[in-house]
């Protein structure tokens, strides 16, 4: 038997990293077991008959947003050191359980992830702005070329105009200083950052005062019971008819039913979406009906440069977990001292 065992999850749209993960590490002579398969449309929720199989001799643990890491199977582990997910996020981890356990996270937190969705961010704030599919469908005669009056043109300067941002973590940081020489006024909300350490000229003021104020509501939150559904029915109501939204975060952040009749009734101009509370977006979701949203399939910030990154990471994350170190992109920094004293124990 190998001196360490991981445990790594199966996931239908990250099999090739996943993959190189293992490889990686068996070449360290790590045991590696792997969990069942995923499918689309649906997280994976592993059955309590195959616990001892799969948990039994794990000392970290790999999870990713399609498979559920609850408390259950932190305890069904005796062994466990640490959670790793490969991606940035973590919403499928039971966090307040880690932290109880002592069980420190790591994370795929690398800067070519999240200054990747910050570009991918501004890049979809652009592309409601200027609506360059329109200007194309006019090269191509799909649409007559616009009066040159205020009123005949579509596109729009973001100068003078109000971006805000609902989250205030690394991608939203990316985007404030990818922002910077664009001449916008910038307004954030984030029950966790305290004013006086925002960034350089960000205002931070309440959820409901930054959606009557802007122009772009960009949502970047980590999923949080307190985050989950943070935009619906009541905020939407909230903003200007002129105003987009963008949602390059996790798509329960946001009440898509509230946001389809919105975007139909023309109550706010456009969204451009990333990801969906159900994925796959499903072939019959109303959304896809919609003349006035960008639809992309979780993958808009998706590089060369990340993919490159997370395998690299994950294996560096495991093995210094597996030596007694922190993880090097750590999710719960704050658990160190009872993570250090769960260690003792085993």
């Amino acid at each position: 038997m190998s001196q360490h065992c991981v445990f790594i999850c199966h996931d239908y749209m990250l099999v090739e990293v996943l993959d190189e993960i293992e490889s990686r590490l068996t070449r360290q002579d790590i045991e590696v077991v792997r969990g069942p398969q995923t499918s689309p449309g649906k997280k994976l929720v592993y059955p309590g008959e195959r616990y001892g199989e799969l948990f039994g001799r794990a000392e970290v643990m790999m999870f990713s947003s399609r498979s559920i890491c609850p408390r259950e199977v932190m305890l069904a582990a005796p062994r466990l050191r640490g959670i790793v997910n490969p991606t940035i996020g973590v919403e499928t981890v039971d966090l307040a359980a880690a932290n109880e356990l002592g069980v420190i996270v790591g994370h795929g937190a690398t800067p070519e992830n999240f200054l990747g969705m910050a570009e991918a961010t501004v890049m979809l704030i652009l592309m409601l702005m200027y609506n360059p599919d329109a200007s194309q469908d006019v090269l191509r005669g799909r649409r007559a070329r616009p009066r040159p009056t205020s009123d005949g043109a579509w596109a729009r300067m973001l100068l003078g105009r109000t971006v805000g941002l609902v989250g205030l973590g690394r991608i939203a940081r990316g985007v404030v200083e990818r922002l910077a020489g664009f001449g916008a006024k910038l307004v954030a909300f984030d029950p966790f950052i305290e004013p006086e350490s925002a960034p350089a000229g960000v205002r931070m003021t309440d959820l409901d005062t930054l959606l009557g104020l802007s122009d772009v509501v960009a949502v970047l939150v980590s999923i949080t019971p307190e985050a989950r559904g943070i935009i619906g029915e009541r905020e939407l109501a909230l903003m200007k008819p002129t105003a987009y939204l963008v949602n390059t975060s996790r798509g329960e952040a946001i009440d898509e039913a509230s946001l389809y009749r919105a975007l139909k009734e023309r109550r706010i101009a456009g969204a451009a979406l990333d990801s969906f509370a159900v994925e796959p977006l499903p072939e019959d979701s109303p959304l896809r009906k919609l003349d006035n949203v960008i639809l992309t399939p979780h993958m808009v910030g998706h590089t060369q440069d990340v993919f490159a990154s997370f395998p690299t990471a994950a294996v560096e994350n495991i093995t210094r977990i597996l030596r007694g170190e922190p993880p090097l992109y750590c999710k719960n920094p704050e658990v160190v001292p009872a993570w250090k004293r769960r260690l003792a124990s085993l």
